[in-house]
């Protein structure tokens, strides 16, 4: 027999709902959540669909944990500590090794930051997973698209490049042997999040974007809603070894600024935070590569050792 939905949600999702951000948790029409006072609360949802942001068939551990995964990204990219999540999970039946791999993968990042599971829904159709979650972030400390100034230094976070090559890779649109793909898709899906790191970021920086749809696409995300410009350089651009071991030398620049699904931190901060931004890299051993600069015209630049170089792709769009 078959698992109802009640039956589900107690066997795999249930008992994740304690915290002290948490005054009511699941078993209610609503959750409720304690706000401090002086702090602000983030908010973002993200929905992944089957052949849509992952391939069927996906180990679903790694769905379980790339599907909270870009939601922390979100929060990471303002700045905010998460405190709670909900979850709402489409599913064609209740199969328990389904649920089993995908509620371990997914409480192997929430239980990383102690992150309670206080809501929901479950329900019958084609695989999709939307995930609400929900950070603190000290008034006014908020890393914003909008904050970023003229001659700020832009840096990313970790490399750029492997999902997009993943996601070639299982389309064929690169042919390599598959054991490539399960390397590099199992690796794209296991990305680190940057929250503890982007929190201590913001005493240096007000203005940040995660990477979901490209460097460049996101890059333009910052300048238009902070009405500037940019430079980047492409020789510093930070490239995965999986390009150097698989001798990948086409595309390589294609998908480090168009490829999407980095899930890295692409942010903003004045010259003179150069030496404190060091100090946070290390101490949370992140690696952070500063890639160009903000410029008062509105024209992106994209340079490579000094010359001009042509920007013939588009950012991921879904319509």
């Amino acid at each position: 027999m078959s698992l109802g939905e009640f039956e589900l949600i107690g066997k795999y999702f249930s008992g994740h709902d304690k915290s002290d951000a948490v005054s009511l948790g699941i078993g209610d029409d609503c959750a409720l959540l304690n706000i401090p006072q002086g702090s602000e609360l983030a908010i973002t949802t993200d929905t992944q669909i089957e052949g849509i942001h992952f391939f069927k068939n996906t180990d679903p551990f790694l769905l379980g944990y790339k599907s909270l995964l870009v939601n922390l990204s979100d929060l990471a990219s303002m700045g905010a500590k998460p405190i709670a999540f909900t979850l709402s999970l489409t599913l064609p039946n209740a199969d328990e090794n389904f649920l089993k791999g995908f509620s371990k993968g997914l409480f192997s990042l929430a239980d990383k930051h102690s992150l309670p599971l206080i809501g929901g829904n479950t329900t019958k159709g084609q695989l999709s997973i939307t995930i609400s979650a929900y950070g603190l972030v000290d008034h006014s400390r908020a890393m914003r698209r909008d904050n970023a100034k003229v001659d700020d230094d832009i840096y990313v976070t970790g490399t750029l490049g492997l999902p997009g090559f993943a996601v070639a890779l299982g389309y064929n649109e690169i042919t390599m042997d598959k054991s490539v793909f399960d390397e590099c898709y199992k690796k794209s899906m296991l990305i680190e999040d940057r929250c503890a790191f982007a929190r201590e970021l913001s005493r240096y920086s007000k203005c940040a974007i995660d990477i979901s749809d490209g460097l460049i696409g996101d890059l333009k995300h910052i300048l238009d809603a902070s009405k500037v410009g940019a430079s980047i350089n492409l020789e510093d651009i930070p490239l995965p070894c999986e390009f150097a071991k698989y001798n990948l030398k086409e595309k390589v620049y294609d998908l480090a600024l168009y490829g999407g699904c980095d899930y890295e931190l692409l942010f903003t901060a004045s010259k003179g935070f150069r030496q404190n931004i060091e100090d946070i890299a290390q101490k949370f051993c992140t690696k952070v590569t500063r890639i160009g600069s903000i410029s008062k015209n509105s024209k992106l630049q994209i340079l490579n050792h000094g010359i001009m170089c042509n920007q013939n792709l588009k950012p991921f769009e879904h319509f």
